[in-house]
């Protein structure tokens, strides 16, 4: 099963998902929706969110953060997840 699962973020492309979720947003917000039409776009929805989370996670060991050391010295290391480029620790 592991190696159907990382078939599947091998090929999954992150863009396309986003594409995806921004269409869904709007078809969400409209209100032209049925509500058995909107509970399946949501679960769509959740289940690209999981799939990006995933991506996103496999691939954040190689994400390294510069930090100034009280030495005057930078080093890396590992970002979070949560964190973003200008985040302050």
């Amino acid at each position: 099963m592991k190696g159907a699962k990382k078939s599947q973020l091998n090929s999954f492309k992150l863009e396309e998902a986003l594409k995806r979720l921004e269409q869904i947003v709007e078809k969400l917000e409209s209100g032209e929706v049925e509500i058995d039409q909107a509970l399946g776009f949501y679960q769509e929805g959740m289940e690209l969110l999981g799939q990006a989370k995933a991506a996103l996670n496999e691939v954040n060991f190689k994400i390294k953060k510069l930090t100034l050391t009280g030495q005057g010295e930078f080093k890396t290391e590992a970002m979070k997840l949560e964190e973003g480029p200008n985040d302050q620790e």
